[in-house]
């Protein structure tokens, strides 16, 4: 592939353990850069590294088929991450090609596999002569890449997604198939949300090259002036990158995996071709007629044709695959290669193909019935980048739940014509819970459960499913459509509204900048219906399986917003032991229709990125809380509290970070400015409180995690000693709270026995 990389900022610092893995790896600089291709990607970040293309051809060479994997084991291969670590995958053969057409080009190979340590985190790889190695790995966290860089297939480029920037614009169009009815059907009741037959589907593929999408691969792999066969070879291995990535889309999110036919390379026109360049229409309309022609109208089930164009542009009759349309798709860029043009142009249109309509909100070439993406969409079936307003600039790269539902209820129905096999890969379950009732204005968090019957690494999505068109980007004052973006899916099923840093930030309903990710979840201000669902994936390597529920949220606008009204004010101090008190608005939340009668109130040590401290379990919604500092807490300048809903999902954190100190004398015999004195410390169970005054005090002992040990005592005027005997406590660190003419004083006290 041709790469030309626009710099934005160069980091060359791949760690030198890469160099003593398996001597595939190591660090590469600016001075190796010779000979180098070119790619039109701009690119905030990247690593560069050396690959030992001889020994990565040889760990190949005896890799199991993934047909074998229950059977044997997989090559395990070593691949940077590009932060300088190396992980370990295994890794199977994944042909994307039919065994004839795999065996007339034996150096044109795919490959898929797990990471060892995080078997959720895939990687799907390609490896021939022209392109040497082009590797896509997705973990919950994101998608990387790893793509050659000179055309000796030495030099490779590591990069993630969010570090690649496109400068292009795509149009889509697509066609309605109205001989094929149940395109309209879709969203019906008694539609399947998801398929967990256990079957994997594998249609027969017809990819076909114009001339000018020849010419620009064979420029990209530097056999421009080459023969035919080495023009078609390079072709082949363009087109089998792009298969190999779009089957790793659709194997896990559909059970769906495309296999190029036997004679695909007949397709593949050099020099003149009979396709008019730029006009779309005319292109899905001869592509059926040329493949029928040569491939004939049986000997495939799903056709398309790549093509190289002046500008970005697809189109695709919907549904068509298994139809006598079912080569009635294209897409052309100006640039096609690379993750732009396959998973958001290539993997959109034949997403249309198999019954996938529009998924974002935006009014143009919307369509109504699946519209549950605000503004463009992120994922394959939304416009990401190319109809403002715009959630980002490029499509993520799996489904919509909708889009889920709209191409399972094709292939299970006209578009049933692949080849099954059982996998014997049994489906996740899914349970989004309860339908709730909670207050306007107020952040709240969906929690669901997944299991799976094979142990497979399950991942979680949270996405609206409100259709309804409204002026984009969502406002808090709209009663219907989309407020809340989709996201990648996570190993964590809860997931906040808005994201925990928004409401740890300060949630405002007034951003509106598209850039902005607050701007792409909002809460309502208004009464209104929410619809959730909650989509389970087990990411099984050999055809994924999904479990779907859902659940709907009442906005009542009798209640909210639900608010901490306390530890607001910068500089506030919790000293261990002391009394404090935490408070906040009900807003009606205590009452019907919200009803929520207690709280649970947590603690964060960490500026709000977690809160593993739990205060009280359950306390009455009254709208205060009065308890004593515990001291397993750890002395932190970044506190924060949340009060959760107990049996119901909404929440709130304080406005600001706090302190919490837990520095407290433990010398034998302590005194302090107050003129107070604890001894023995430590403490055989006996010990003595001495004053200077004389005006009296007064003492309470609590154990270190807060709880009351000893009630609070009085000790009279004109007394200056106390002697305390708590021999009957066990072994451990107490804290003593003293109050001594209106101030509160905290020691800590370890008894030892």
């Amino acid at each position: 592939m041709k790469i030309k990389l626009v710099l934005l900022t160069v980091f060359v610092t791949l760690s030198e353990m890469i160099t003593a893995q398996q001597n595939l790896w190591s660090r590469a600089s600016q001075k190796d850069l010779k000979n180098i291709r070119e790619k039109s990607i701009r690119l905030s970040h990247y690593e560069l590294a050396n690959l030992n293309d001889d020994g990565l051809r040889k760990q190949l060479l005896n890799t199991p088929e993934r047909s074998e994997k229950k059977s044997v084991k997989g090559s395990f291969i070593k691949f940077p991450d590009g932060k300088g670590k190396i992980d370990t995958y295994e890794v199977f053969e994944a042909s994307t090609m039919h065994p004839d057409l795999q065996k007339r080009f034996p150096d044109i190979r795919s490959y898929v596999g797990s990471q060892v340590n995080d078997p959720a985190t895939k990687i799907s790889f390609t490896y021939d002569p022209y392109f040497g190695l082009n590797a896509t790995i997705q973990s919950t966290t994101g998608i990387r890449y790893i793509d050659s860089y000179s055309y000796d297939n030495k030099i490779y480029v590591l990069y993630e997604r969010k570090e690649a920037e496109s400068q292009e614009k795509f149009k889509c169009s697509f066609k309605d198939n109205h001989d094929q009815p149940l395109s309209n059907q879709i969203n019906g009741n008694t539609v399947g949300k998801t398929i967990n037959d256990g079957l994997l589907r594998k249609y027969r593929l017809a990819i076909t090259s114009t001339a000018r999408y020849t010419s620009y691969i064979a420029q990209q792999a530097g056999v421009g002036s080459g023969t035919d066969t080495q023009k078609k070879a390079a072709v082949l291995s363009a087109v089998n990158t792009a298969v190999n990535r779009i089957n790793q889309v659709y194997e896990k999110e559909l059970s769906v995996t495309l296999q190029l036919i036997a004679n695909t390379d007949q397709l593949f026109f050099i020099g003149t071709d009979t396709f008019v360049a730029g006009d779309d229409d005319q292109m899905t309309n001869q592509n059926v007629i040329v493949t029928n022609n040569i491939i004939g109208l049986n000997n495939y089930d799903i056709g398309h044709v790549f093509t190289q164009w002046t500008e970005n542009q697809g189109l695709a009759s919907t549904p068509s695959v298994c139809t006598n349309d079912k080569a009635s798709g294209v897409t052309g860029s100006v640039n096609p290669v690379g993750d732009p043009f396959v998973i958001d142009y290539v993997s959109h249109e034949i997403g249309h193909q198999f019954g996938g309509n529009h998924s974002f909100n935006n009014v143009y070439r919307s369509n109504p019935e699946s519209a549950m993406e605000p503004g463009s969409g992120s994922t394959i079936m939304g416009y990401a980048g190319i109809n403002p307003p715009d959630v980002q600039s490029h499509s993520d790269p799996y489904f919509h739940a909708i889009s889920i539902k709209e191409i399972n209820t094709w292939i299970t129905s006209g578009g049933n014509c692949g080849v099954n096999t059982t996998t014997n890969n049994h489906a996740p379950t899914a349970n989004a819970g309860l339908d709730k009732t909670i207050p306007v204005n107020t952040p709240f968090v969906l929690t669901g459960i997944g299991t799976d019957a094979d142990n497979d690494a399950i991942t979680y999505n949270w996405e609206q499913m409100d259709k309804e068109q409204r002026s984009m980007p969502p406002k808090p004052i709209s009663s219907e459509g989309p407020m809340f973006r989709s996201i990648l899916a996570t190993s964590d099923p809860s997931r906040y509204f808005p994201r925990l840093s928004t409401i740890v930030q300060g949630y405002d309903p007034n951003v509106i900048d598209v850039t902005d990710f607050r701007t792409w979840e909002k809460l309502p201000s208004v009464e209104r219906i929410l619809n959730f669902s909650l989509l389970v994936r087990d990411n099984n390597p050999v055809g994924g399986q999904t479990g779907r529920d859902d659940i709907k949220l009442t906005v009542s606008d009798e209640a909210g917003p639900f608010v901490v009204t306390s530890q607001n004010t910068a500089g506030t101090v919790w000293n261990i032991g002391e009394s404090k008190t935490i408070t906040w608005n009900v807003a009606g939340t205590n009452l019907s229709p919200v009803n929520t009668a207690n709280v649970r109130i947590l603690l964060s040590t960490d500026g709000g990125l977690t809160f593993p401290h739990v205060l009280v379990a359950s306390t009455p919604n009254n709208g205060t809380y009065t308890f004593n500092v515990p001291g397993n807490l750890g002395a932190t300048s970044n506190a924060r509290i949340m009060i959760k809903a107990i049996d119901n999902i909404f929440l709130n954190v304080n406005k600001t970070n706090f302190i919490i100190n837990s520095t407290l004398g433990t010398s034998e015999v302590e005194k302090v400015k107050t003129g107070i004195k604890i001894y023995p410390n430590p403490s055989k169970g006996i010990f003595t409180i001495e004053t200077e005054s004389g005006k009296g005090f007064s003492y309470t002992i609590f154990a270190i995690d807060g709880k009351l040990v000893t009630a609070k005592k009085e000790v009279t005027s004109g007394k200056t000693h106390e002697e305390v005997n708590v021999s009957h406590l066990p072994t451990g660190t107490y804290i003593i709270q003293l109050d001594k003419e209106g101030q509160k004083i905290s020691r800590k006290l370890l008894i030892k026995k």
